[in-house]
């Protein structure tokens, strides 16, 4: 009995992350939620002020894109892209998210699969996107994301 009682498991997990994790993915799902279903104020208010967007920004760009924008212009570009455009042909969706958290300061790799405009109907395309956060006065702000297609290509 003094064996099990002197064995403990010791936690050493940087303070703060456990009660953050969930806000954080809490975070990012709402992005993806408003971003899906075009709040544009929503996804905008998720931001730092100064937040920044890089990849490919309207549906239809070249996946191989590379441009960092301010947050603003990516949600007024993606705006302009997507007036008419059919509920059905445009959707993002969290496939799996890998967090790292150390103080206020988080990233997070957002494995999505995104359903865009292509003519009349759409194309599926999985994208990994990273997400720099950092907590401002209490909140977690996203300061930048990061876009690309995953290397398969189109989903299957």
């Amino acid at each position: 009995m003094l064996a099990v009682s002197g064995c403990r498991i010791e936690d050493r997990t940087p303070s703060g992350s456990r009660r953050d994790e969930d806000n954080i993915q809490h975070l990012l799902t709402g992005y993806a939620q408003r971003l899906s279903r075009r709040d544009w104020a929503g996804v905008r208010s998720l931001f730092w002020q100064d937040g920044t967007y890089a990849g490919p920004v309207a549906p239809g760009a070249p996946t191989d894109y590379h441009q960092a924008v301010p947050i603003d212009a990516a949600i007024r570009t993606l705006d302009h892209w997507l007036r008419g455009v059919e509920p059905q042909n445009f959707d993002v969706r969290v496939l799996r998210t890998d967090l790292r958290q150390e103080g206020d300061l988080a990233a997070a790799w957002l494995f999505t699969h995104r359903r865009s405009p292509s003519g009349p109907s759409s194309v599926e395309i999985d994208w990994i996107e990273h997400v720099v956060l950092r907590r401002i006065d209490g909140d977690w702000r996203i300061l930048s994301v990061s876009v690309a297609s995953t290397p398969r290509g189109p989903s299957r």
